[in-house]
Protein backbone atom coordinates (compact mmCIF):
# COMPACT_ATOMS: atom_id res chain seq x y z
CA UNK A 1 0.00 0.00 0.00
CA UNK A 2 1.32 3.42 -0.87
CA UNK A 3 0.48 7.04 -0.22
CA UNK A 4 1.01 8.91 -3.46
CA UNK A 5 -0.44 12.35 -2.83
CA UNK A 6 -1.02 14.86 -0.08
CA UNK A 7 -2.80 18.04 -1.21
CA UNK A 8 -4.10 20.81 0.99
CA UNK A 9 -7.32 22.57 0.08
CA UNK A 10 -9.55 24.49 2.46
CA UNK A 11 -9.67 22.87 5.87
CA UNK A 12 -8.57 19.46 4.58
CA UNK A 13 -5.56 17.42 3.59
CA UNK A 14 -6.50 15.22 0.62
CA UNK A 15 -4.70 11.87 0.31
CA UNK A 16 -4.47 9.18 -2.35
CA UNK A 17 -3.81 5.62 -1.25
CA UNK A 18 -3.01 3.01 -3.90
CA UNK A 19 -1.93 -0.60 -4.03
CA UNK A 20 0.51 -0.46 -7.00
CA UNK A 21 -1.57 -3.08 -8.82
CA UNK A 22 -2.83 -2.81 -12.37
CA UNK A 23 -5.87 -4.08 -14.29
CA UNK A 24 -8.00 -6.71 -12.57
CA UNK A 25 -5.45 -7.08 -9.74
CA UNK A 26 -6.08 -3.47 -8.64
CA UNK A 27 -8.08 -3.35 -5.41
CA UNK A 28 -7.26 -0.03 -3.74
CA UNK A 29 -7.14 3.38 -5.38
CA UNK A 30 -8.91 5.72 -2.98
CA UNK A 31 -9.19 9.40 -2.19
CA UNK A 32 -9.36 10.32 1.51
CA UNK A 33 -9.43 13.54 3.46
CA UNK A 34 -8.19 14.46 6.93
CA UNK A 35 -9.24 17.58 8.82
CA UNK A 36 -6.28 19.94 9.21
CA UNK A 37 -7.63 20.83 12.66
CA UNK A 38 -6.92 17.23 13.74
CA UNK A 39 -3.24 17.49 12.82
CA UNK A 40 -1.12 18.57 15.76
CA UNK A 41 2.63 19.00 15.35
CA UNK A 42 4.84 17.27 17.89
CA UNK A 43 8.61 17.13 18.39
CA UNK A 44 10.36 14.39 16.42
CA UNK A 45 11.18 12.40 19.55
CA UNK A 46 7.49 12.07 20.56
CA UNK A 47 4.82 9.66 19.34
CA UNK A 48 2.90 10.97 16.35
CA UNK A 49 -0.83 11.52 16.94
CA UNK A 50 -3.31 9.42 14.98
CA UNK A 51 -5.92 11.17 12.86
CA UNK A 52 -9.18 9.93 11.38
CA UNK A 53 -9.40 9.72 7.60
CA UNK A 54 -12.66 10.06 5.72
CA UNK A 55 -12.98 8.04 2.50
CA UNK A 56 -14.21 10.45 -0.15
CA UNK A 57 -14.10 8.35 -3.30
CA UNK A 58 -13.11 4.97 -4.66
CA UNK A 59 -11.12 5.92 -7.78
CA UNK A 60 -11.26 2.52 -9.52
CA UNK A 61 -14.56 3.29 -11.33
CA UNK A 62 -13.01 6.55 -12.59
CA UNK A 63 -9.97 4.67 -13.87
CA UNK A 64 -12.17 2.11 -15.65
CA UNK A 65 -14.49 4.73 -17.18
CA UNK A 66 -12.60 5.43 -20.41
CA UNK A 67 -11.19 2.09 -21.50
CA UNK A 68 -11.80 -0.42 -18.72
CA UNK A 69 -8.12 -0.61 -17.74
CA UNK A 70 -7.12 0.32 -14.18
CA UNK A 71 -3.71 1.97 -14.09
CA UNK A 72 -1.50 1.37 -11.10
CA UNK A 73 -0.12 4.83 -10.35
CA UNK A 74 -2.71 7.42 -9.38
CA UNK A 75 -0.20 10.00 -8.27
CA UNK A 76 -1.76 13.43 -8.24
CA UNK A 77 -4.87 15.20 -7.02
CA UNK A 78 -5.86 18.85 -7.00
CA UNK A 79 -8.98 20.96 -6.53
CA UNK A 80 -9.42 23.92 -8.86
CA UNK A 81 -10.88 27.35 -8.06
CA UNK A 82 -14.37 26.19 -9.06
CA UNK A 83 -14.21 23.27 -6.60
CA UNK A 84 -13.70 20.46 -9.12
CA UNK A 85 -11.35 17.65 -8.14
CA UNK A 86 -8.82 16.37 -10.69
CA UNK A 87 -6.71 13.23 -10.63
CA UNK A 88 -3.72 12.30 -12.75
CA UNK A 89 -1.88 9.03 -13.27
CA UNK A 90 1.81 8.52 -14.03
CA UNK A 91 2.85 6.01 -16.70
CA UNK A 92 6.58 6.23 -15.80
CA UNK A 93 7.54 6.14 -19.50
CA UNK A 94 9.00 2.64 -19.21
CA UNK A 95 8.82 -0.36 -21.54
CA UNK A 96 6.24 -2.34 -19.54
CA UNK A 97 3.80 0.59 -19.31
CA UNK A 98 0.90 1.23 -21.65
CA UNK A 99 2.20 4.78 -22.05
CA UNK A 100 -1.23 6.14 -21.20
CA UNK A 101 -1.62 9.00 -18.73
CA UNK A 102 -5.07 9.85 -17.44
CA UNK A 103 -6.08 13.36 -16.37
CA UNK A 104 -9.69 13.27 -15.25
CA UNK A 105 -12.16 15.32 -13.29
CA UNK A 106 -13.87 13.54 -10.43
CA UNK A 107 -16.45 16.31 -10.08
CA UNK A 108 -17.25 18.45 -7.07
CA UNK A 109 -18.14 17.66 -3.50
CA UNK A 110 -20.07 19.95 -1.21
CA UNK A 111 -18.80 19.82 2.35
Amino acid sequence: MGLSEISIHGDWAWLIERDNQVGEAAATKKLYRVALSDMTPVPLDQDLPLVAKDEVRDLIPDLRALNGHVQDKVEGFAIDAAGSGWLVTDNDGVDDSSGETLFRSVGTRAD
